[in-house]
C-alpha cells in the first residue's frame, strides 16, 4: 500500500512518524531508515523522533532517496542469484552498490574517449565545427584543456539528465531509434547524441538508471500477478532489502523524477509505502481530471485553477502530487490518503495549553488561508504586528546590517527567543559570506554576542588548503599572472608552512613588480623570452644576493636587484618563491589521472607540511584524489591542471551542505537544505532581481531545454516553492529582504517577480495603506538620523551602538561634513608634539621644510600613519609597450645624477661641449624597464633627443657647481651655473618644482650668496628649456619669508594646510592677473575638465577633503587666505618664459 500524509505542519509530521514508531516498534537491532533530502532535514528528523519516542532514538539511517533507491533497484533485479534473500529473522544490512557509470561525474571520461571517433562520422558535423571553432578539430589533442573537458562534462550532464528523466527515449536510442521525448524523429543537428549514447551503453555493458527502474516494475509486476491481496510472501521470495513487514518511509519530499515515483507506486505492491508530505494546502493536490491530462505538465492554464499564491509558487509541489497520483499503471498495490492540516489562525484565536487565546496574526492568518481559501475569514493586519515583513534595503551590505539589527529587537521583545529559533536563507551564501562575517562578527557594534553559523559553502571557499590547491593547479595550467600570484599568496596555509606571517604577502607582491614580473612562467611560456616573467624576476632577486645593481651587468639578460630586510627574511622569501616557481613548472605538463595522484600528494606534503589549523582539510582532500582514481584512474586522457583543479573541486563540493546546521546558534545557509524545518523567525535574505528566482541556462543541444515534461526539474520552480514552504515554516516571524538599490550606480532596483507579485496579492487582499506598513524603506546611508528613531509603531532600524555614537557626534557638530579628514568647517584630527618629532640636523631641518612646502597635506597624513597612495597600487599583469611621461623623465633623472655624482667624484669631466647620450638599452639591460624589440628602440632615439636638448639648453646657462648655503639651522645643496640658481625638472614643471626652486632662492639670498636669477628648467613638447624665472628678493625679504614658511610649518604640524597646491596656485596666479578671476581657476583646477585631470581625485586629496567636495565649498574656508599668503611673495618675482 502507498500511503500519503499530508499535512502543512512539518513537527505534526514527524509526531505521526514517531506515534508509527511507537505503534509498530522495530526490533532491538533493527535499523530504520528514512529517507529524506537534505542533511539538516535528517538532523532535525532525528531530534523530533527523539522527542516523540521518549527522549531515544537509536540505530536511525537517512538515505538520500536516489541512491536508495539505486540500491532497491540492484537488489530486486539480482534477486535470481537468491544469495540474499528475506527470511523473517533477517536483520543484515543491505550490501553497498558499486557506483552507477551513467552517473555524470564517471560516464565522462569514456564520453571524451570517445569523442575523437564520434566526430569523423558525417552526423556529427554540429560537433565538429565547434570544436574547429576552438583549436579542438580532431577532438584529440595532446592535452585535454578545460573547454573541450567542459564540453564533455556537459555531453555527461546531458546523457545524466536523459537517463533519469527521459528512460523511454534513450532505450530508444539504444536499440537504434533517433527520436526525442515525445517519440518524434530527431533532427538532423541533433544525430549525434544517439549515436554516442549508444557506443557508451555497448562499452558499458550496464543499462542506465532508468531503464533498470522499468526492469525492476516488470519483477514486481510478474511477482505480483500470480499473489492474492493480502496473502504473505512466502520465504525466500524477495531479496533481503525488501522486507513487507518494514515499511519504506519519505519524508519531507517536494520532488522527485516520474521513474523515482513509479518505482515507489510498484513497490507498494510489495510493501508499505509511507511519504511524509509537506503542502500549503488540499487544493495544490487537486486531481486533474482525465488520465491523459494528468501526464501533462502545468502549463498557464493551471494559474486560472488553482489559488493565487499556490499558482504563482506551487508548480513544483503540484506537479510531485500530480506524479504521486500518476495514471495507474504502474500502481500494484492500493492507495490512501491521509489529510493533517491545522489552522494555526484558529488555533491562535482558541488557545491552547500553555498559549491563552490572543487575534491571529497576519502570518498565522495566510496560513490558514492556505488550508481553506474558501472558508478562511478575510486577511487584515492587526496593529502593531510584525509577523510579516518586507524590507528594501539599498545594498547587500545594509541588508547584512538591517537583518542583524531586525534580528536583535525581536529577541530583545522576546526572551524566549534564541538564536537557535533564528533561520536565515540566501540565494546568495558566496556574496553574503564576508559581510555576514562582517557585521555579525562585530560584537562591540552591538554589545551582544550574537552566536552564529555560516553553512552551506564549499571548502574552496575559504582560504585555506583545498583553495590554495585548487589555485596552484589553475595557475599552473593557465596563463600565469602577477594578479593571480597574488591571489595565492592569500593562502594562509601555504605561507605558514614556510614561517611567513600573512602581512609580509602584500610585500613580496611589491617586491616582485618592482622586479618586473608581469606574466608567464619563464621564457618557454613567453616565446623564448624570459624578461617580465616569475622565474626571471626570482633569478633578479638571487642575483642581488650575490652582484652589485649596475647599469649594464646583467648576466644572461637578468639585472641584480637588491633586496631589503634581514638574510633571513631574504631566505624565506627567495625559498619560498622558487619552490613554488619548481611546482607551478610541474604542474604546466599534462598527465593521466593515475599519475596525477602521486603529484598532487607530493605537493601537498611540501607546500602545505601537516596543515597546521587547517589539517582538517587534508584527510578530506586525500579522500578526494582517492575517489577520483577510483572513477578515472584507468583513464588514457593527458589532462591539463586546470581540469583536475575542476575534477577536484567537484569532488571537495560534495559534502558542503553536510555540516554547521542545526548547532544550537543562529543558522545562515543556502535555499535548499533546511527550506521546511519549522523555525519561530525566518529571513529570506538576497532576494533581488536576477539572483531570485534562479535561471540555469543547459547547453543549446540538450533536449530537455526544448521540451518540458511532467516531473522535469526547474531550479525557479524550486526557488519559487521557497516561499511557500518558508510561510509554512514560520512559526512568528517571516522577513523578507532584496536590494533596492544598485551598489554602483545608485539606481532604484525593484524586488524580483515572486516578492512583486506576493506585494500585489497582499495589496489585493489589504489595501495599498496596510502594504506600506508591511514594507519597510531603508535609506541607504546608515547614519541617517531616522535610522535612530521610531517610525511610528515601528522601532528604529538600527541598533548599532557605534554608529549611534558617531550619529551623536554629527548632531553636536550641528552640521553634515563630507566624509573627509580635513574637510572646510570640520574638526580635524590632530598629532600630539610627542609623536611629530623635530628636524635634528639642519640639512634635515631644510628637508623638512622642503617636503612640507611642496606636499603639505602628504606630510600631515603621514604624521598620522596614513599612506594613501599604497591603498591604489595596482598589480600590473602586462609589461608597457611605451615609456610613459613619468618613465622618460625618471631614466633622465637616474642619468642626470649619475653624471653628477662621477663629476664631482673626478671619474668624469665636465667637457665644453654637450655630453653624449647614455647608451640606453645598454644602461637599462636585464631591467625590464625599456620596450622589447623596436620599441625599445624607438624610446632610446626619443631619450636620446631629450638628453642632447637638455644638456644644450645647459650648456648655455654657464659652468656647472654645487655649494652648500646655510642659514640659522637651514641648509641645503644648492645647483648652480655660473651665478644663477638652476633647479632641472625632467618633465613638465608643477607646483612642487616652483616652490623648490623658490625655497632654494629664498635660502641663497638669506645666506649672503646673491644669485643674480633662479631658473627653472623643464620640458616643453621634446624639447627642454627654461620655463620659468625668478627675481632675488633682498636679503632681509628672503629671510623673513623663511621665518613666515618656517613658521607656517610649525602651525600646520597638527591640523592639515587647507589650500591644495595646484588648486592654491592656480587661484593666487589668476589673482595677480585680474582680481576676481581666482575662484572659477581654482574650480576648475579643483573639479577637472575634459583635458585636465581633477586635483581632488589624487589619493590625498580625496582623503583630506573628499572627492565629492565642491570648488565653491572648498573656497569658503580659509584656503583663499593662505593661498594668498603662501603665494603672493612669489609671484611678485616670478615670470613665466615664452618660448
Amino acid at each position: 500500500m502507498l500511503t500519503l500524509y499530508r499535512s502543512n505542519r512539518a513537527e505534526v509530521l514527524a509526531q505521526l512518524l514517531a506515534a508509527q514508531l511507537l505503534a509498530h516498534p522495530p526490533g532491538p537491532f533493527e535499523r530504520v531508515e528514512i529517507l529524506v533530502n537534505t542533511w539538516p532535514t535528517s538532523r532535525w528528523l532525528g531530534e523530533q523522533l527523539a522527542i516523540g519516542l521518549g527522549g531515544i532514538a537509536a540505530n536511525l539511517r537517512f538515505p538520500f532517496p536516489g541512491s536508495h533507491l539505486r540500491q532497491l533497484v540492484e537488489s530486486l533485479l539480482n534477486a535470481d542469484d537468491h544469495t540474499s534473500v528475506y527470511t523473517p529473522s533477517d536483520q543484515a544490512a543491505p550490501a553497498p552498490v558499486a557506483a552507477d557509470p551513467w552517473r555524470a561525474s564517471q560516464l565522462v571520461w569514456p564520453l571524451l574517449e570517445r569523442l575523437p571517433a564520434l566526430i569523423e562520422r558525417p552526423e556529427a558535423l554540429p560537433l565538429r565545427r565547434w570544436l574547429d571553432e576552438r583549436g579542438h578539430g580532431s577532438g584529440r589533442p595532446e592535452t585535454l584543456d578545460r573547454s573541450l573537458w567542459q564540453l564533455g562534462r556537459s555531453i555527461a550532464d546531458a546523457f545524466d539528465d536523459y537517463t533519469l528523466y527521459r528512460p523511454a527515449m534513450v532505450g530508444a536510442w539504444i536499440e537504434g531509434r533517433a527520436v526525442d521525448g515525445r517519440g518524434r524523429e530527431l533532427s538532423a543537428a541533433q544525430r549525434w547524441q544517439p549515436l554516442l549514447l549508444a557506443e557508451l551503453a555497448e562499452h558499458l555493458s550496464v543499462p542506465p538508471f532508468g531503464l533498470r527502474v522499468g526492469q525492476a516494475i516488470e519483477r514486481l509486476r510478474e511477482w505480483s500477478a500470480d499473489r492474492l491481496p493480502g496473502e504473505p510472501w512466502p520465504d525466500g521470495a524477495l531479496p533481503t532489502t525488501l522486507r513487507p513487514d518494514r515499511p519504506l518511509r519519505l519524508f519531507g519530499l517536494s520532488s522527485m523524477a516520474p521513474v523515482q515515483v513509479e518505482l515507489l507506486q510498484a513497490l507498494s505492491g510489495v510493501l508499505d509505502v509511507e511519504i511524509y508530505l509537506l503542502t500549503p494546502c488540499r487544493e495544490l493536490w487537486k486531481r486533474r481530471g482525465d488520465g491523459g491530462l494528468a501526464q501533462l505538465p502545468l502549463g498557464e492554464d493551471w494559474l486560472l485553477e488553482a489559488p493565487r499564491l499556490e499558482a504563482r509558487f506551487g508548480r513544483l509541489g503540484a506537479e510531485f502530487q500530480q506524479l504521486l497520483e500518476g495514471s495507474g499503471e504502474t500502481q500494484l498495490g492500493a492507495w490512501e490518503e491521509q489529510d493533517l492540516f491545522l489552522g494555526a489562525a484558529t488555533m491562535a484565536r482558541h488557545g491552547s495549553a500553555v498559549q491563552a487565546p490572543r487575534a491571529a496574526t497576519l502570518l498565522e492568518q495566510w496560513q490558514q488561508q492556505l488550508v481553506e481559501p474558501e472558508a478562511a475569514e478575510p486577511l487584515c493586519l492587526p496593529p502593531g504586528d510584525r509577523s510579516l515583513e518586507f524590507h528594501a534595503c539599498p545594498g547587500p551590505l545594509r541588508q547584512v546590517q538591517i537583518v542583524r539589527d531586525r534580528l536583535l529587537q525581536l529577541m530583545a521583545a522576546d526572551p524566549g527567543l534564541a538564536p537557535r529559533d533564528i533561520l536565515v536563507m540566501t540565494p546568495q551564501v558566496e556574496a553574503f559570506a564576508p559581510l555576514v562575517a562582517a557585521v555579525f562578527g562585530d560584537t562591540d557594534a552591538t554589545g551582544v554576542a550574537l552566536p552564529w553559523r555560516l553553512t552551506d559553502r564549499s571548502q574552496q571557499s575559504e582560504a585555506g588548503i583545498a583553495q590554495g590547491l585548487l589555485g596552484l593547479l589553475a595557475l599552473g595550467g593557465e596563463r600565469l599572472t602577477a594578479s593571480g600570484f597574488e591571489g595565492l599568496l592569500g593562502c594562509s596555509p601555504l605561507l605558514e608552512n614556510r614561517r611567513i606571517p600573512a602581512s609580509e604577502a602584500g610585500a613580496i607582491t611589491t617586491l616582485l613588480q618592482r622586479a618586473g614580473f608581469r606574466w608567464g612562467l619563464d621564457g618557454d611560456s613567453r616565446a623564448g623570452d624570459p624578461t617580465h616573467s616569475l622565474g626571471w624576476a626570482i633569478d633578479r632577486l638571487l642575483l642581488g644576493l650575490v652582484l652589485p645593481a649596475e647599469p649594464g651587468l646583467a648576466p644572461a639578460e637578468c639585472s641584480p636587484l637588491p633586496l631589503a630586510g634581514s638574510l633571513e627574511q631574504q631566505t624565506r622569501w627567495l625559498l619560498f618563491l622558487q619552490d613554488l616557481r619548481r611546482w607551478l613548472g610541474l604542474l604546466g605538463q599534462g598527465r593521466t589521472p593515475a599519475a596525477w595522484a602521486p603529484v598532487l600528494r607530493q605537493l601537498l606534503e611540501e607546500l602545505f607540511g601537516a596543515g597546521g589549523e587547517r589539517a582538517w582539510e587534508l584527510p578530506l582532500i586525500q579522500g578526494a584524489i582517492a575517489d577520483w582514481l577510483r572513477v578515472a584512474g584507468s583513464s588514457a586522457l593527458i589532462l591539463d591542471a586546470t581540469v583536475v583543479a575542476e575534477v577536484l573541486g567537484e569532488q571537495l563540493s560534495a559534502d558542503s551542505g553536510r555540516f554547521g546546521h542545526r548547532s544550537g546558534a543562529l543558522t545562515i545557509s543556502a535555499l535548499e537544505p533546511m527550506r521546511a524545518i519549522p523555525h519561530r523567525v525566518i529571513v529570506l535574505m538576497g532576494l533581488d532581481t536576477g539572483q531570485f528566482p534562479r535561471q540555469v541556462e543547459r547547453p543549446g543541444f540538450h533536449l530537455m531545454e526544448r521540451q518540458r515534461q511532467l516531473g522535469d526539474p526547474s531550479p525557479a520552480d524550486q526557488d519559487r516553492y521557497v516561499l511557500l514552504e518558508s510561510l509554512l515554516s514560520a512559526r512568528q516571524h517571516l522577513l523578507i529582504t532584496w536590494s533596492s538599490r544598485d551598489q554602483r550606480s545608485g539606481e532604484a532596483l525593484s524586488p524580483s517577480t515572486p516578492v512583486r507579485q506576493w506585494l500585489a496579492l497582499l495589496e489585493q487582499e489589504l489595501g495599498e495603506e496596510a502594504v506600506d506598513r508591511l514594507r519597510w524603506n531603508h535609506c541607504a546611508n546608515p547614519l541617517e538620523r531616522r535610522n535612530f528613531l521610531p517610525q511610528g509603531d515601528r522601532p528604529a532600524p538600527c541598533s548599532d551602538r557605534r554608529l549611534l555614537q558617531a550619529r551623536r557626534l554629527l548632531e553636536e557638530q550641528r552640521s553634515e561634513p563630507p566624509a573627509a579628514l580635513a574637510a572646510p568647517g570640520r574638526d580635524q584630527l590632530t598629532v600630539s608634539a610627542t609623536d611629530k618629532t623635530k628636524p635634528s640636523a639642519a640639512g634635515e631641518a631644510f628637508a623638512d621644510l622642503l617636503a612640507w612646502l611642496q606636499a603639505p597635506q602628504d606630510c600631515w597624513l603621514e604624521s598620522l600613519g596614513l599612506r594613501p597612495r599604497e591603498w591604489a597600487r595596482r598589480v600590473d599583469d602586462l609589461e608597457d609597450l611605451s615609456l610613459d611621461e613619468f618613465q622618460r623623465a625618471r631614466l633622465l633623472r637616474q642619468e642626470l645624477d649619475r653624471l653628477a655624482v662621477d663629476t664631482l667624484a673626478g671619474t668624469e669631466h665636465p667637457a665644453p661641449e654637450p655630453p653624449p647620450p647614455p647608451d640606453w638599452p645598454r644602461r637599462q639591460r636585464g631591467q625590464g624597464v625599456l620596450p622589447p624589440g623596436a620599441a625599445g628602440l624607438l624610446e632610446s632615439s626619443g631619450l636620446d633627443q631629450r638628453w642632447t636638448s637638455l644638456h644644450t639648453c645647459l650648456a648655455g646657462l654657464g659652468e656647472p657647481r654645487q655649494e652648500t648655503l646655510r642659514h640659522q639651522d637651514l641648509c641645503g645643496d644648492l645647483s648652480w651655473r655660473g651665478d644663477q640658481l638652476v633647479l632641472v625638472h625632467t618633465a613638465t614643471p608643477r607646483c612642487r618644482q616652483r616652490l623648490q626652486l623658490w625655497l632654494e632662492l629664498l635660502l641663497a639670498c638669506a645666506a649672503g650668496a646673491g644669485p643674480r636669477q633662479a631658473l627653472l628648467i623643464g620640458r616643453d613638447g621634446a624639447c627642454f628649456r627654461a620655463r620659468e624665472r625668478l627675481s632675488p628678493p633682498s636679503p632681509a625679504e628672503a629671510a623673513a619669508a623663511l621665518d613666515n614658511l618656517r613658521q607656517w610649518r610649525q602651525a600646520f604640524q597638527r591640523i592639515c594646510w587647507p589650500v591644495p597646491p595646484e588648486t592654491g596656485w592656480a587661484y593666487a596666479a589668476a589673482e595677480a592677473k585680474k582680481a576676481g578671476s581666482g575662484a572659477a581657476a581654482a574650480c576648475k583646477r579643483w573639479e577637472g575638465g575634459p583635458e585636465q585631470q581633477a586635483e581632488r581625485d589624487e589619493e590625498v586629496m580625496a582623503l583630506c577633503f573628499g572627492r565629492s567636495l565642491s570648488g565653491r565649498a572648498l573656497l569658503q574656508g580659509p584656503c583663499t587666505a593662505h593661498a594668498l599668503a603662501l603665494h603672493q611673495p612669489l609671484l611678485q618675482v616670478w615670470e613665466e618664459l615664452r618660448p
